[in-house]
């Protein structure tokens, strides 16, 4: 089953190659803390790639560019610890130095349609098993080696939002 994945309105799909960015002295300091639109890194790509739409969260960002076709569509990044640090710092007031960071095409473990089968295989695994109900109310348990995992609330509850 093939699901459509959207971000803002735009259709989202993961990024086939990785992104260097390099946020200049200018990108900083008209930059926003804690806003994943108007941070360092959105600014610069916004600058250098002349897209409306950049989205950069902590652990991935979405980027806006354009199909074959022309259409506009979500490229999705992961954001990885160099990048991050300098986003943590950023954000919690830290004066920061302009420098160079690779936003990384995704891994396929990293992919939404792998976590997506995931959670279905978890859902179909004979380790995954209900520990307890009370008023339409369910608690999942698995034990995988490293300890064990509760799921705690309805079957849609539980269930990632882009599945329901």
């Amino acid at each position: 089953m093939k699901i459509s994945r959207i971000f803002k309105g735009i259709p989202v799909r993961e990024a086939r190659a990785s992104l260097l960015v390099q946020p200049n002295k200018r990108d900083i300091d008209s930059a926003l803390p804690d806003d994943p639109e108007n941070c360092a890194y959105a600014k610069c790509i916004r600058r250098t790639l002349e897209c409306d739409n950049v989205f950069v969260f902590k652990t991935v960002a979405y980027i806006q560019s354009l199909d074959h076709r022309g259409k506009p569509l979500m490229e999705r990044f992961i954001v990885r610890k160099h990048a991050k640090e300098f986003l943590v710092k950023f954000d919690g007031g830290k004066t920061v130095a302009p420098g160079g960071f690779t936003f990384h095409a995704p891994t396929r473990a990293n992919t939404l349609d792998y976590k997506t089968e995931q959670t279905r295989a978890y859902r179909r695994s004979p380790h995954a098993k209900i520990i307890g109900t009370a008023t339409k109310v369910r608690v999942y348990s698995l034990r995988h080696g490293t300890g064990q995992v509760h799921f705690i609330g309805t079957d849609n509850s539980i269930a990632p939002r882009h599945l329901k």
